[in-house]
């Protein structure tokens, strides 16, 4: 069985071929699955395969009761109404994500501040690399406010951000830092489990220069009143892992569409063996009263095994283009003008000139959130997942 076709292209066509091979691996597992091919050595190398285009090194060990923050699955959510609009990016206010497709969730691995009072918190995220094949684009930390009716007053704070450039120590010398973000908040307005976020990209594009090796993470600082009693803790919840996170937005080069995808000159072949190889009468019969169309495919990761991390969507139709491109060919096929000709030839000299293949027009992306192999979540656009539209070419 072959699994990919080699050509040589362009790097950025390269990236457009390499995201799509991820759908195609998708197909033949489910095909291996009905066909009942699943056990066999073919399953895991396609799988190995699927993993690598993820970008993973192997395959993700998830914990049992694994839980989701919820700022992740609401980015998560929201990917999933954008892709209706046919992109592949996060277009987040206020954050240059225009060109991002991938997003990485860490938690808070700083310790509680020891005084209940304390106005300042030391935030430490465990995030020690970027993928070398992924550009970073912005970053943001997300706060979750604790509704306390006591301090439902007028008051205003001011919360500021700083990146601890080089700490300091006790007795001898003061941290070096410098102020990323800062946010006034009224406390009269402050909804039940409200995020705040802060945009910190400048502190982690520092980071990334040097490998990551002077994380000393970062400052957060709350400036009050004068004669109030407000803190930290009675404002963010930092007890929560979950509840203060590090989103760190990547590109890794998948979201543009140049040349002919893989899918497409997968979907071409196999139309051309359909339409060329040898059928039984009745079958042959029956397909030449079936005209290029798409057709439902529901992908299900149970099926396939990715399940367990892989940890949404459950699934999703994938959809598939069959059917035959006969002469004349009907308006409403999208049919190409080279389509066309070649239909004509082909009805002059079956035998010199093969028909046009039945093959995806229009895909658009899919999101899929899920764990890596260093158990951290990603949120991750994939280009050229879905078929839309079903042509003639």
């Amino acid at each position: 069985m072959v699994f990919s076709e080699t050509t040589s292209s362009s790097p950025t066509t390269s990236s457009s071929v390499a995201a799509t091979d991820t759908m195609i691996i998708l197909l033949m597992l489910l095909a291996m699955l009905h066909t009942g091919l699943a056990a066999i050595t073919g399953f895991e190398e396609i799988e190995k395969n699927l993993i690598t285009k993820l970008g993973l090194s192997r395959r993700p060990v998830v914990e049992k009761n694994m839980k989701i923050p919820s700022a992740t699955m609401e980015l998560y959510k929201s990917m999933l109404e954008e892709n209706n609009a046919m992109t592949t990016h996060f277009p987040l206010p206020g954050l240059h994500t225009t060109s991002a497709n991938t997003a990485r969730t860490y938690s808070n691995k700083g310790s509680a501040p020891n005084s209940s009072k304390s106005k300042k918190y030391r935030l430490q995220f465990d995030i020690d690399s970027i993928p070398e094949r992924e550009q970073f684009k912005a970053a943001e930390v997300r706060f979750t406010m604790i509704y306390d009716t006591e301090l439902r007053n007028e008051e205003f704070i001011h919360v500021l951000i700083h990146d601890i450039v080089q700490p300091g120590a006790k007795g001898l010398s003061k941290p070096i830092l410098r102020i990323i973000d800062s946010k006034s908040i009224n406390m009269s307005k402050v909804s039940k489990s409200e995020v705040i976020s802060f945009d910190v990209t400048p502190a982690i594009e520092r980071l990334s220069r040097n490998n990551f090796k002077d994380n000393h993470g970062m400052l957060v600082q709350c400036v009050t009143e004068s004669g109030s009693h407000t803190h930290l803790l009675s404002v963010f919840d930092f007890v929560s892992p979950e509840k203060t996170l590090l989103l760190v937005y990547t590109d890794d080069g998948t979201g543009e569409k140049t040349g002919k995808s893989t899918l497409e000159r997968m979907m071409t072949r196999r139309s051309k063996r359909s339409a060329d190889g040898p059928e039984a009468p009745q079958q042959k019969k029956t397909r030449k009263k079936k005209i290029c169309q798409r057709y439902s495919m529901y992908v299900d990761f149970k099926d396939v095994g990715f399940n367990d991390w892989i940890q949404a969507p459950p699934g999703y139709d994938a959809f598939y283009c069959h059917g035959e491109c006969t002469f004349p060919l009907a308006n409403h096929i999208n049919a190409s003008n080279h389509a066309v000709m070649q239909t004509l030839m082909n009805s002059y000299n079956p035998a010199a000139v093969p028909r046009a293949c039945c093959v995806p027009t229009r895909l658009s992306s899919q999101t899929l959130l899920y764990v890596d192999d260093d158990g951290k979540l990603v949120v991750k656009n994939y280009p050229e997942m879905t078929v839309d539209e079903c042509g003639c070419r």
